[in-house]
This record gives C-alpha cells, sequence and structure tokens, in this order.
C-alpha cells in the first residue's frame, strides 16, 4: 500500500533540538569504585503519531535517595509543568546521567510491515533497553544493578537481561516507573522529549500542510482522529509522523482505502503474483507492446527529440 511522504523536519535534527545523553559525574566516580544503579522506561508505545522514546537514567548507589526528594515518580500521573522541570533538573543536577533513544515513526512502521521476519514493537523494545545498557557500560559507568519497566512477561524479561548482563543484579517489574524512583527518572528523561518531538515537528515544505493540531497523538484522542481524516493524502497516505503499523492507518489505507478516500494500490510481485495483479501487468504490457506474438511499435514523443533525450544502458 502507499508509502510514507517524508517530510519531517525533526529527524535528521534531533542531536541540535534535544539533547540525548548526559553522563554527569558518573565517568570520574565509577574509576574511584562508586557503584551505580540504572532505571529503564518508554513513553509513546501506544500513539499513531509521532515517535517512542526509550530513556535510562543512571546515579550512584547512595544518591538514589536523593532521587525520591526531588519528587521523582510516574511520568504519566505528573502535570506537564512538573515534568518539564524535573527534567531541566536532571540536566543540571550534576549527579544524574541519562541516554536516549529515540524510534521514529517511520523506523516504527518499517520493522513491523517488512516482509519475511516481522520486527514487532516488544523486539524493537527489548533491542533499545539492551541498546542504553550497553552504552552505558561501554563509557566505564560502573554499572551493577539494573532495574527495568516491563514489556510483556516480566520473568522472562528478566531472566533474558540477566543471561546478557550477568555482572548485573537485574530486577524487571511491572509498574516499575511507579515503584523505584531511578526508574521514575528515566520515565521524565523519555516522557519530556518525546512530547517536546512531536510537538516540533513540521512539514519542511510548509505548502504541504500547517495542522499540527493532532493532540496527544492517541488513536483514541480526537483530535488526533481527525487529524488522520483532514491530512490523508489519497495516494501516499501521511507524512512520516505516522505509524503506518497502527490500526488506524491499517484500516484506511490496506483494509478499506476506498471507504476513506484513498486510492487502492497493488504492488507487483513477480514470485507470488495474485490474479488480479497478472491481470493487470497483463493489461500494462499489452498496453506498451510486450504481450502477444507481435509487439506494437511504441512511436517516440516529440519531447525526446526536442529536450535532445537518449537511452542509455550504461554509464
Amino acid at each position: 500500500f502507499p508509502a510514507m511522504l517524508k517530510t519531517s523536519s525533526i529527524a535528521g535534527d534531533e542531536k541540535a533540538a534535544l539533547p540525548l545523553e548526559g553522563w554527569a559525574d558518573s565517568l570520574a566516580r565509577s574509576k574511584e569504585g562508586v557503584e551505580y544503579t540504572l532505571g529503564i522506561d518508554e513513553a509513546g508505545r501506544g500513539p499513531v503519531l509521532g515517535p517512542m522514546v526509550y530513556a535510562c537514567a543512571f546515579c550512584a548507589v547512595e544518591d538514589e535517595a536523593r532521587l525520591k526528594t526531588m519528587g521523582f515518580m510516574d511520568s504519566k500521573q505528573l502535570t506537564e509543568a512538573k515534568r518539564d522541570t524535573l527534567w531541566s533538573e536532571v540536566q543540571c543536577s550534576g549527579f544524574i546521567g541519562w541516554k536516549i533513544r529515540v524510534l521514529h515513526a517511520a523506523e516504527i512502521s518499517e520493522g513491523m510491515l517488512r516482509k519475511g521476519d516481522k520486527y514487532n514493537l516488544n523486539a524493537m523494545s527489548h533491542d533499545a533497553a539492551i541498546g542504553l545498557v550497553r552504552a552505558v557500560l561501554d563509557e566505564g559507568v560502573n554499572l551493577r544493578y539494573l532495574t527495568v519497566d516491563t514489556v510483556g512477561d516480566p520473568e522472562r524479561y528478566q531472566a533474558k537481561l540477566a543471561a546478557l548482563f550477568p555482572t548485573l543484579t537485574v530486577k524487571v517489574e511491572k509498574k516499575a516507573d511507579a515503584l523505584f524512583p531511578v526508574v521514575s527518572a528515566a520515565s521524565i528523561c523519555a516522557k519530556v522529549p518525546r512530547d517536546a518531538l512531536l510537538s516540533r515537528w513540521r512539514f519542511d515544505d510548509e505548502r504541504m500542510g500547517s495542522d499540527y493540531n493532532w493532540g496527544c497523538g492517541y488513536p483514541s484522542d480526537k483530535n488526533a482522529q481527525r487529524w488522520l481524516r483532514e491530512n490523508l493524502d489519497p495516494l501516499f497516505g501521511w507524512p512520516d509522523v505516522v505509524r503506518f503499523s497502527w490500526g488506524p492507518a491499517l484500516e484506511v489505507l490496506q483494509k478499506d482505502p476506498r471507504k476513506h478516500g484513498a486510492v487502492t494500490v497493488v504492488w507487483g510481485d513477480e514470485d507470488d503474483e495474485s490474479g488480479e495483479t497478472k491481470q493487470q501487468r497483463g493489461h500494462m504490457e499489452a498496453f506498451v507492446g510486450l504481450s502477444g506474438p507481435k509487439r506494437q511499435k511504441v512511436e517516440r514523443h516529440r519531447v525526446f527529440d526536442e529536450c535532445k533525450l537518449e537511452q542509455v544502458e550504461a554509464w
């Protein structure tokens, strides 16, 4: 079905617009033997619009109590103003480190819609979390404890992480962001940048649109539903801020496109063509003179001569 309109101006410039990592004093103190604890959480798992952001936050074990006194708790239970304040405090605290992994909508769609071995959201989430832990260890942080908000079955996920990181004490729990301050800090490091990335997204060319009133981006959000209806391109669907692999997008572009004002696009596959596709290909070959006992001569259009264009086979 339709390909994504790649029109985002944020994806290529996120490093300039968003601090993706900060190490505070972790590297120096790690060399002194100070032990660190790290928490991981995500934001934006469910929306049809915008990225999913994974983040880790880490601090010295002896400083973990300071996180609680700062007011860290599940970011979804805090006001936007409080989340913004905590995010600023993380960056200037001097003792909290963080690292962020942004999975843009296009990356999620590509993985979930690719042929053959699908790359589902749980696998992406696991890989994002594992990548964050490895990055922190590779920098030389003396990490000893790892706490993660679960994706899927917590026992299986914990066993997986423990096998990958045998030097760490691993704990995976449901609602870990509400139970462990270091995971709550990671929740802030994921939620605020996720919201910022979505709010800053813009068309590269303003003539393509100026409607950014999409609410929180969740399928149940009325503003998101309206935005999807009113910003649908009949052929290409939507820009790359939309997750084409999500139910609302699949309903429009794959299951019943005509009902929603989109066109049906059939991609030919020589290895596995349906009867309809073979028939369409046959019509096209007949039209250009590639089928039947005699090939129809196709007259060269005058524009080729006027523009001095010639066919080449090598260059």
